[in-house]
């Protein structure tokens, strides 16, 4: 069982450690992910979690994602897609995937 609220978590910077408070409903989620086994510990599940958010962030900063939060949304994008297309706005297809091929090989995938 993890620790009652507040829940610590520790971690050594220079001799320093961190506490950080949760809601029982994340103390609930951690403790959960925890007791899958793919998490040892309830600081790699937030290690892992915050890895996400500054992953998250740094696709938004580089606008590399496309991430839709429902089929409508996807349907308005992708119709938006098609307008700009219709005015021109678009880019010859060999140079679309010679960008995706160059940000599949940055990351280390195939592509």
């Amino acid at each position: 069982m993890l620790s009652a609220l507040p829940f610590g978590i520790k971690r050594v910077v220079k001799g320093s450690t961190m506490n950080i408070s949760i809601t029982p409903e994340l103390e609930k989620f951690v403790e959960e992910e925890v007791n899958t086994g793919l998490y040892q510990s309830a600081s790699e599940v937030i290690r892992a979690g915050l890895r996400r958010l500054k992953e998250d962030k740094e696709a938004r900063e580089q606008k590399t994602r496309f991430m839709v939060s429902s089929m409508a949304e996807l349907e308005d994008k992708l119709l938006s897609g098609v307008r700009q297309l219709d005015r021109g706005e678009g880019i010859p297809g060999e140079v679309a995937f010679a960008r995706l091929k160059e940000r599949a090989k940055a990351r280390g995938t195939h592509g």
